[in-house]
C-alpha cells in the first residue's frame, strides 16, 4: 500500500491501516526545533509518519515542517476549527531520506501572509509524534 494512502487512512480514521509502532513524542523548543526517534528503522512495506497536534491558529496561519537542513517535509494547516479551539492533529508522511540513524530532526515555522516566518508557540503547536506504520495485516 503506498505511503500516501496509509497516511490518508491514519488522517481519516485516526488509526493506521496496519500495525503501528509508537515512536517518540515531543514538543518543539523555543526555536521551533526538536529531534524525535523511531522505535525501529522502517522495514519493507513500512513508512515513518509525523503527527502534528495543532493548537489555536489564526486565520491564514500554517505550520511549515522542514528538516534542520531546511528540506521541506510538509505543511500543517487547520481545516474548519471553531474560533479559539485547537485545530486537531495532522499526519505527514516522512521521506526516508529525512531520517538519520532512526532519528528525525525538525524545524517548525508559523507562516502567514504579510508576516515573516517564526517559531511556533506552545499554544500553536502541541505534541509531535513520530511513528512507523505498516501494511494491513
Amino acid at each position: 500500500m503506498p505511503v500516501a494512502l496509509l497516511a490518508l487512512l491514519v488522517l481519516l480514521t485516526g488509526q493506521p491501516a496496519g500495525a503501528a509502532s509508537a515512536g517518540q513524542s515531543g514538543r518543539p523548543d523555543g526555536n521551533g526545533e526538536t529531534t524525535l526517534a523511531l522505535p525501529h528503522p522502517p522495514r519493507q512495506g513500512e513508512a515513518a509518519i509525523l503527527a502534528v497536534t495543532l493548537g489555536v491558529l489564526t486565520r491564514g496561519q500554517t505550520v511549515e515542517v522542514t528538516t534542520a537542513d531546511g528540506e521541506p517535509i510538509g505543511t500543517a494547516a487547520p481545516f474548519g476549527p471553531q474560533r479559539g479551539q485547537g485545530a486537531g492533529t495532522v499526519t505527514i508522511p516522512v521521506p526516508a531520506g529525512a531520517l538519520r540513524d532512526g532519528r528525525l530532526t525538525l524545524r517548525l515555522r508559523i507562516t502567514a501572509s504579510g508576516s515573516p516566518p517564526r517559531p511556533p508557540t506552545a499554544e500553536e503547536v502541541g505534541e509531535l509524534r513520530l511513528s512507523v506504520i505498516g501494511p494491513p495485516r
